[in-house]
Order: C-alpha cells, then structure tokens, then sequence
C-alpha cells in the first residue's frame, strides 16, 4: 500500500486521526485540510504518535484531482474521504468538465435525505450506528437481522429517468478500514473516470457507497 491521505480533518476526520493514531503505524500518512485550525489540531493529534505523516493545507477537491493527475506514483495511495461533502463525485465533475444536476423525484432508496449540493443521502439503517461496526457482510452488526439486498444492489438497480430514459448507476465501493472508517484506493477512482469519459456521454448516476450508507448525485451528459 502506498501512502493514506486523510481528506478533511475536522469532525469527520477525528475517527480516521485516532485509529492511525493508536493502532496503525505502518503507514504513511497525508493529512489534508484548507482550515488552519483544523490542520494544527490534526498535527497536535499525530505528533507524538511514532506514525509517519505530514500536512498538506490544501483544498480537498483541488489536492484528488492533482492526486489524480499524478496517476503513475499515487495509484497505490488510498483515499480516506472526510470532508462534509460527496468529494469524489465533486472530483468527478472537474475531471470531466461536466455539470450536477438536481433531482427531479426521490428514486425510491431508504432513509434519504437531501444535500445543499444536490446529493440525495441513503441508509439501511433507520437509526445511529454504532461507531465500532465491522461491516458485517450479510447482517446487519447493531440488529442482527439479515441485510438482503444491501445498498450496492439497491444503488444499481435505481430505475431513475431523466426524459423517459433509465440513467445508468455508477457506483465507487467504501471499503472499510476500520470499525466506522471507509475509505478507497486511488486506483479504484481512476478507473471509473476513465470508464465515464470513454464509456457515459449521457447523464448518470454517481454513488459513493458501503453495504449501508451511501450518497449519490447526478452527472450532466456533454
């Protein structure tokens, strides 16, 4: 594995700072923020920690898309996403020069709530979850009940249209990396963007997700 960048070091961030904190130190850490006090308090979090890092004050967005262009040497790299935003579909929409476009109906996913930047944010789950779920693959950790389908199937299979035609469904896969930490490879990132400029001229539908949780926004056609 090559390097983690922690993107966001706020609220959001303080679970991904604590576990590379205490329980990871084989790894080599980036953590980015474009807020100061964040930044400071993320490198007072780490110090100390016998964990390898360094700081970048850099916007999330703007720090992917150079990630990205910097394919060669970062395609190792994982993406641990905790910025209050759906950074990598915003990534996405730089990358391709294309627009967001708002939702028109809810498409029928569970436990959705709407985003100031036209997300619609899904969950299986109808409560708080535990912070220390592993992700159980077929159940559900806090219930015990079986999770059939999980939000992956439930992702793919939305019949959402715009102008009578179904949008295909894009989905970028959380893994987990700790109890209530996902996060993915840069790889993995990489080649959905070449899929979508070689493959999606039309509109679609872009989700970043785990088994439970997810948020999805739609991608303008060029």
């Amino acid at each position: 594995m090559g390097r983690v960048h922690i993107i966001g070091c706020g609220r959001f961030g303080q679970r991904a700072l604590e576990f590379y904190r205490t329980e990871n130190k084989s790894e080599s850490l980036v953590l980015v923020d474009s807020e100061p006090d964040n930044l400071a308090a993320a490198v007072a979090v780490m110090a100390g920690s016998g964990t390898r890092f360094m700081s970048a004050s850099r916007d999330g967005v703007v720090y992917l898309c150079e990630l990205l262009n910097d394919a060669k040497s970062c395609r190792d790299d994982w993406i641990i996403p905790t910025v209050p935003m759906h950074l990598a579909f915003a990534v996405l929409t730089q990358v391709t020069g294309r627009q967001r476009l708002a939702w028109e109906s809810n498409p029928g996913l569970p436990n959705t709530f709407f985003g100031e930047r036209d997300e619609l944010c899904s969950s299986l789950a109808d409560f708080l979850c535990p912070e220390a779920c592993p992700q159980p693959r077929k159940y559900c950790y806090h219930t015990r009940e079986k999770r059939d389908p999980s939000l992956f199937k439930l992702l793919a299979g939305m019949g959402y249209k715009i102008d009578g035609v179904r949008l295909p469904s894009i989905i970028l896969a959380s893994s987990q990396i700790a109890p209530g930490l996902g996060g993915f490879p840069l790889r993995r990132l990489l080649r959905i963007i070449d899929f979508i400029q070689k493959k999606c001229s039309g509109p679609l539908l872009f989700s970043t997700a785990c088994r439970c949780h997810g948020v999805t926004n739609i991608l303008a056609g060029f």
